[in-house]
């Protein structure tokens, strides 16, 4: 059965690049363009692992974090499961979340991030 990645971000490009990466990898891929969205999504499905971005118009990337992984908890301990990833490095929160897999500022390398996705999947 296919991993079940969520990928939230408000940005078009930026999902049309996301589809890019994970086509063909065999992954079940959901996208949300906004936080409530994502949320609606995360409540709804269950997931292995989210990505989102850090800001959204409607919310934030470290709320969505803490949704994903509190319902993650309660299936069971598992590792962190969720990727950030952010176009500004500096923006005030992003320590606050520490339940990540890891952090990407935009732009990324595309052999880093699927590598984090990997082992993220793999915790």
């Amino acid at each position: 059965m296919p991993a079940k990645i969520l990928i939230a971000d408000d940005d078009a490009p930026m999902r049309i690049l996301y589809s890019r990466m994970f086509s063909g990898r065999g992954y079940d891929i959901s996208m949300a363009s906004s936080y409530s969205e994502a949320a609606g999504m995360i409540a709804a499905r269950d997931y292995d692992l989210l990505i989102t971005d850090f800001m959204f118009d409607d919310g934030i990337g470290t709320e969505l974090v803490s949704l994903f992984n509190k319902k993650k908890r309660k299936k069971g301990p598992r590792g962190p499961r969720s990727l950030l990833v952010t176009g500004y490095p500096s923006a005030p929160g992003r320590d606050r979340c520490p339940e990540v897999a890891g952090y990407f500022e935009k732009p990324f390398r595309v052999e880093d991030f699927m590598k984090a996705v990997e082992t993220a999947l793999a915790a």
